[in-house]
This record gives C-alpha cells, sequence and structure tokens, in this order.
C-alpha cells in the first residue's frame, strides 16, 4: 500500500523577507515600519494575522491612504508679492546679487563691506 501525503498547512508565521514581500514592500521598508513581531528564541517571526491587522490600523492612521488627502489652504500668500531676503553673509557682497537688483529696478540698501 503507497503512504499518502496530506497537503501541509498554510504557514501562519513568516520571516521577515517574507513578511515583506507579503506586505508588497521592501525589507528596508519594512524595517523602518517598526511592525511587531513574535521572537521564538533568536528568530523573529510575523504573524500573518498580525500583519493584517497591522495594515488596517495603518490605513486608518494619518499616514495610511484612508485619510482624506492633505490639501494647500487655498488663503496661501504668494511668494512672489513680498520681499525675498537674501541668505547667508557673502552674498550681500557680491556684483551679481547687485547687479540682478538694479536690473530689476529694486533699492538696494548700501552696506559697508566686510568681505
Amino acid at each position: 500500500m503507497e503512504k499518502v501525503s496530506l497537503p501541509l498547512p498554510a504557514v501562519r508565521f513568516l520571516s521577515k523577507k517574507e513578511a515583506a514581500a507579503y506586505l508588497g514592500i521592501g525589507v528596508t521598508l519594512f524595517n523602518e515600519l517598526g511592525i511587531p513581531c513574535v521572537k521564538l528564541g533568536r528568530r523573529s517571526l510575523y504573524d500573518k494575522v498580525d500583519l493584517d491587522a497591522w495594515i488596517e490600523d495603518y490605513k486608518q492612521r494619518e499616514h495610511g491612504r484612508a485619510k482624506e488627502e492633505f490639501i494647500w489652504p487655498k488663503h496661501k500668500k504668494v511668494s512672489t508679492g513680498e520681499k525675498i531676503h537674501v541668505s547667508g553673509g557673502l552674498q550681500q557682497c557680491s556684483r551679481t546679487a547687485k547687479e540682478y537688483a538694479k536690473a530689476l529696478g529694486l533699492k538696494t540698501a548700501k552696506m559697508p563691506k566686510h568681505c
């Protein structure tokens, strides 16, 4: 009589690489998300039930896609209508900055030279 082997039940615990593939993401991103694991000896395993619960919770949080997209306020000031300050100490001494200001018809304050 031939021995008949039954199929194994579906695996419930996954390795880190398998869990990342189960969620459809890379291992690097999986590590950054800090998904909880089950420690069995020195091995870290991920329960499919926990992964499903984690992704449902993630979808409900602010970072998930289930929340509304952030909409910029409509009353945002236009940056071109305001004075743009020069940043950095060396730019005040630059001939190019002065020439641009002159070409644009902007008033330039005479600054003491520290260059």
